[in-house]
Order: structure tokens, then C-alpha cells, then sequence
């Protein structure tokens, strides 16, 4: 009998793989996104659902077959790996690195790469696979895996400027991407306020090493094909313009901003081609950058930005490029960014905060489903979320504004948060009726009466909690939306993020910080021995009897959703019962188990809700999404990033 092969033997091969891998992942990618966006009856729609989680559950066999035939073997046996094998997988990776939609796997092929290439000494080598690496913790979480990215940008900065003549074309020109990363990181600390002297000074530095290699690059351009799209690092030291005021950098660091604003202004001008939003986010840094160094003032900058709204770009914003379009991206967040800046947050024109804030929303809710796309979303929402949501004055606006930027963006998440809000409200409707002494000291309350007489307050306050329990997982989506593989360790890293993430969210928002603790606690124990994250003490939160409800329910939803949790079987309501008693007063707490065990009609409810009234809860869900979909009919043009032949639309 024939021995199984194991990996390829060429770059061509590793490409074929990985397209095919791609395929798969965008069959069902289109499939999800198409039945969001879809207008079918309650019972086609959920019948469609169906078909949809069980090709989802097919894939993951397929899938975990393939990855154990042609990666695990390799990263869990690591003395297999040959250069034969190895030297064609990571010029592929280095090559297509953003266009990988499983991340988890890329990470752990560059980690077990990087020890067999440091293994052999080779330095090259050791380069691509830091690059890869960074660029998976980058889309995957950048936000708390920023250390990671930085130590692994440095060490693979110093291999490629020591060795850049030595090169070849494409090497020099892929490894540009090491700049792309450093400057997406400190843009992202520019956006959450971050802003010193020292780090524009770094921004600067990089400019100038990164422009030195790229003009190297482009003055030795033979037509190669890796040349298409190239980082456009003037932009990205122009883009400080959009975070800074006057003042809060030096004159040098003022003028350096200016000059790579000004030639790509320049460029855009004379070059033919370009799209609005192309030339829009490019004015748009020029003109803050002049801003910036006193050459015009806040009310011309004002005046340009009334103008914009006022337009038909608006228009032409949520429609050119169609479902993708990066500088339609750029364009968005340059305009809220330069809003927020110029306003103060609201300070100075609140009208036009207001309306920026609505239309960021509004455009980023309904981006199609990418790695990328939602790395992009996730973080630029992040950032917007800490920086100028705070301070929305309408707290309706605010709240659903949240909403449809986090958990509205994976619909899995939606689903599961309405039906942990629902079976919350039971539960709390039960414990006020039958043992509200457990509630006295909630809500400002003094007695039991006070607790009855404010029932329809704590059920409001518990049902946005439960809503608010899982926006943390706004920076994972990718690993969410992400169940055709079974998921590696960095992909489970960034997923016990998410309380952190919600946490920092809520406290940031002072309107909802008061939901901040059931965030962050409804992924510990009762006891506070277990769960994650480790330094969140839920034991002395004050609302800690709100946070074990909202727990329990998390658990009851997960464990028995038979309709769309694809990686796991569903149990049975009686066995999650079997589960919580265990776990009484360790795992769970032991007032609201007895509570499910004692009260008779409580169970009929819960029962009833996890079986055949969650099909009600997913399509009501489904039709909320539609109904706050601007432009469901939108022409597809994210289909690219899944096929590693075509490049970038952009220009």
C-alpha cells in the first residue's frame, strides 16, 4: 500500500493548495454573507441556515483532514520538516501572507518555520517567517498582540536592511511590508490618543528607511507583477495629520508630515485613474496636514469637511469598489478621524460629529466577511469606539451604534447575545419573584419591596448586559466568523481577549460602564478559581449576582444551540442541568442552579427557548441586520482576496 504524501514540493503547489483552501473558505464566506442579506420567508430563511451550518460542519471535516495531511504533520512533527518542502512554503507565505484566510494556521506555519530556519542559520528565511508571523497577530488582534508585532517587525527590519542588496527583486520589494506593519501599529496608537513627540519621531524615522528602500525598488522595476501594488508610505506619515493638532509635535516632525503629504497630493493630481476616494483621502491628509502646520486654518479645514458631507460622495462612498474597496476604507476614516479632530470631539461643531458618527457606523456595520476586511472593521471600529463614541450625546444612538459595529458584525455573536438576553430576563423575572432577597442592594435598592417595585429596571439593565456581555469579540472577528477549522493556539488567545476588550469598551463609555463588570466576568467561575481574564477579581464586583445569571445563560445558549454553533455537538437541556448542579458554588452559582432546578415553570420557559424558540430568535435577528443594511445590493469585489492569482483592484 501507497504511503500518504505529505506537503509540496513547489511554490506552485503551495499556491494551488492554499487557493483551493481559499475557495472553500469563501464558498462559505459568500454563502453567510448572501443569507444575511437575504429576503426570504422565516421558514426558507432558517432552512437555508440549516443547510448553510451543516456545509459549514462538512468543510470542518474536510478541512481538518487536509490540515492534518499537509501542515500538522509538519508543525507537530517538526523533525519532518526538509528545505525541499519547507524553502517553497515560506516563499509562498512571504509572497501571499495577507491574502491567507486562516490565520491560525499561517501562525503556526511560521512558528514552527522560523525554529527549523533558525535551526539552519538561515537569516533570510528567519525573516519571512517573522514577517508572516507578525502579519497574523497584526489582522488577528493588533491591538493586544502590539508586542508581538513590534518584536517581530524589529528583528525582521534589521535581517532586511543589513542584507537588502543581497535580495532578490521580489524579497526586496515583499519585505516593504515590514514598514506597511510598523506604520499600521503606530497609527493605531495615534488613533487611541497615544500621541507623544517620541512616537511621531519613530513615524518619521521609518518614513525615511521605508521611502529609501521603495524608491530602491521602484528604480530597479522590471514590470514584475509584485510591483502592482506597493506600500504608499507617504500616506501613512501623512495620515499623523488626521490624529495630531497644532502643537503637538515639532516643527522638523511638522514639515516632514507635510512633505510626504504633499508629494502624494501631488502625484494623485497628475496621475489619471484614480478613484474619488483615492483622491478624497488623499486631499484630505494634505489639507490637515497644512492644518497642522499653521498654513490654513480649523475653519477652512471646517468648511472643506461640510462641503464633503454635503456632497453626493456620500453616495459615492458606500457604493464605489462595492462590497470592498480599501481606499473607500481610507476615505471613511480619514473623515471621521479629521471630524472628531477638528471638532474636539464635538466641542466646536456638533452637528457635524453627529452626522460622522452615524455614517461611520453606518458603513463599516455592513462590510462583506474577509480576514482582512474584518481586521480592518474590528480595529478601526476599536479605536473610533474608544475615542469619539464616549462622547455621542444620545445615549439610543450610542448603544445601538455599538451594537451594529460589534456583535451586528457576526451574526453568530447577534444571535447568541438576544438569546442570552432573553433567558436572563426569565431567570431575573424568577428570582424577583421568588427569592428578590438576593437583588436587595442592586440598583440602589434597600428591601424587597424596593426590588419588586423595580422590576422592569433591573430586567432592562440585565438585558443590556446580556447584549453588551460579548462586544468584546469586535477585534476577533476573524477567528468568529472563522468555523470551517478547528481553531489554533493564537486564535484561542485572542479569543480570551474578548472580556478584556469589552471591558476596556464600556469603561471608556460613560453612559454603559456600568455593564463594564459583566463583560469582563462572564468567562470566570463563580468562585473566581477559573476562566479568563485572570486578573478580573468577579468575586468583589458589586454586581456580581448579574454577572452569574448572565454566565449560566451564556453557557445554557452554547451548550445546546443546535442550529448554529458548527464546531460542537448541542446537548440536551437535562444534560446542561446535570452540568450546572456539578459545577454549584465552583463553576456556577449555586442560587441561580437552584433556581432553574426549583422553579418548575422557569424550566418550561428556558425549555421552550432553547428548542424551538431560538428558530424565532435567529430569523427576528436576521431581519433586524436586513433592515439596517444601507445597501444590500452591492456589487461583490472582495471576491479577489480569495484567489491568489488576481490582485488588488485598487489603484
Amino acid at each position: 500500500m501507497q504511503e500518504e504524501s505529505h506537503g509540496f514540493y513547489s511554490r506552485e503547489e503551495w499556491t494551488q493548495f492554499f487557493t483551493d483552501y481559499n475557495t472553500e473558505i469563501w464558498k462559505l464566506n459568500d454563502t453567510s454573507y448572501k443569507l444575511v442579506q437575504s429576503d426570504l420567508s422565516a421558514e426558507d430563511w432558517i432552512e437555508e441556515y440549516m443547510k448553510n451550518s451543516a456545509a459549514i460542519r462538512e468543510a470542518y471535516r474536510k478541512n481538518e483532514e487536509m490540515l492534518d495531511r499537509h501542515i500538522r504533520c509538519f508543525t507537530r512533527g517538526k523533525e519532518r520538516w526538509t528545505r525541499q518542502i519547507a524553502d517553497p512554503l515560506i516563499s509562498f507565505m512571504f509572497r501571499y501572507i495577507t491574502r491567507i484566510q486562516d490565520l491560525g494556521t499561517a501562525c503556526e506555519l511560521a512558528q514552527s518555520l522560523l525554529e527549523f530556519y533558525e535551526g539552519l542559520g538561515d537569516d533570510v528565511a528567519v525573516m519571512k517567517c517573522l514577517l508572516a508571523r507578525a502579519f497574523c497577530c497584526d489582522f488577528l488582534d493588533g491591538i493586544h498582540l502590539e508586542d508581538q508585532v513590534k518584536e517581530d517587525c524589529a528583528r525582521a527590519s534589521i535581517i532586511y536592511e543589513r542584507e537588502f542588496l543581497r535580495l532578490t527583486p521580489e524579497e526586496q520589494s515583499m519585505g516593504l511590508s515590514i514598514y506597511d506593519l510598523e506604520f499600521d501599529r503606530l497609527s493605531n496608537r495615534l488613533k487611541l490618543g497615544d500621541i507623544s513627540p517620541a512616537l511621531i519621531e519613530e513615524m518619521v524615522e521609518i518614513h525615511r528607511v521605508s521611502q529609501k528602500a521603495l524608491d530602491y525598488v521602484v528604480a530597479v522595476d522590471q514590470g514584475y507583477e509584485f510591483n502592482l501594488l506597493l506600500p504608499d508610505f507617504d500616506y501613512y506619515l501623512g495620515f499623523c495629520a488626521l490624529c495630531l493638532s497644532p502643537g503637538e509635535c515639532t516643527q522638523e516632525q511638522c514639515a516632514a508630515i507635510l512633505a510626504a503629504a504633499r508629494r502624494r497630493q501631488e502625484t494623485s493630481e497628475k496621475e489619471t485613474g484614480h478613484s474619488e476616494c483615492y483622491r478624497v483621502r488623499t486631499g484630505l491628509v494634505y489639507h490637515m496636514a497644512m492644518r497642522l502646520s499653521g498654513l490654513i486654518s480649523d475653519k477652512e479645514v471646517m468648511d472643506g469637511l461640510h462641503e464633503l458631507m454635503d456632497q453626493s460622495f456620500i453616495s459615492v462612498l458606500f457604493t464605489e469598489g462595492g462590497t470592498f474597496s480599501q481606499h473607500s476604507l481610507e476615505a471613511m476614516e480619514g473623515i471621521e478621524l479629521a471630524v472628531e479632530n477638528i471638532t474636539h470631539r464635538g466641542k466646536t461643531d456638533e452637528e457635524l460629529f453627529d452626522r460622522t458618527l452615524r455614517l461611520f457606523t453606518e458603513y463599516f456595520f455592513d462590510r462583506a466577511y474577509t480576514t482582512f476586511v474584518d481586521y480592518v472593521c474590528g480595529t478601526c471600529s476599536y479605536c473610533y469606539i474608544q475615542t469619539a463614541l464616549p462622547h455621542a450625546r444620545d445615549k439610543e444612538m450610542l448603544l445601538n451604534s455599538l451594537l451594529k459595529l460589534t456583535m451586528f458584525r457576526q451574526v453568530q455573536t447577534a444571535i447568541h447575545s438576544y438569546m442570552v438576553g432573553y433567558l436572563a430576563v426569565d431567570i431575573l423575572e424568577s428570582m424577583i419573584e421568588h427569592k428578590p432577597e438576593l437583588l436587595i442592594g442592586q440598583l440602589g435598592t434597600h428591601s424587597v419591596e424596593e426590588v419588586r417595585k423595580r422590576k422592569e429596571d433591573f430586567l432592562l439593565f440585565l438585558y443590556q448586559g446580556a447584549l453588551l456581555h460579548d462586544i468584546g469579540k469586535l477585534l476577533c472577528s476573524s477567528v468568529i466568523n472563522a468555523q470551517s477549522h478547528r481553531l489554533g493556539d493564537l486564535e484561542f488567545q485572542v479569543l480570551r481577549f474578548h472580556p478584556q476588550t469589552g471591558g476596556e469598551m464600556l469603561q471608556n463609555l460613560p453612559q454603559l460602564s456600568r455593564f463594564r463588570d459583566i463583560a469582563l466576568g462572564h468567562q470566570k467561575s463563580f468562585d473566581g478559581k477559573s476562566g479568563y481574564p485572570a486578573d478580573f477579581d468577579n468575586t468583589v464586583s458589586p454586581i456580581k449576582i448579574f454577572i452569574d445569571i448572565i454566565t449560566i445563560c451564556d453557557s445554557l445558549d452554547a451548550a445546546t444551540d443546535h442550529l448554529g454553533r458548527n464546531y460542537t455537538r448541542a446537548k440536551d437541556f437535562d444534560t446542561v442541568m446535570k452540568e450546572l448542579r456539578a459545577g454549584r458554588d465552583t463553576r456556577y452559582s449555586g442560587a441561580v442552579t437552584d433556581l432553574l432546578d426549583e422553579d418548575i415553570p422557569l424550566q418550561k420557559k428556558v425549555r421552550k427557548l432553547l428548542g424551538d424558540g431560538r428558530r424565532d430568535v435567529y430569523f427576528n435577528v436576521h431581519k433586524k441586520i436586513l433592515e439596517e443594511t444601507r445597501h444590500p445590493e452591492l456589487k461583490s469585489t472582495h471576491d479577489w482576496m480569495f484567489n491568489l492569482y488576481v490582485a488588488s483592484p485598487d489603484k
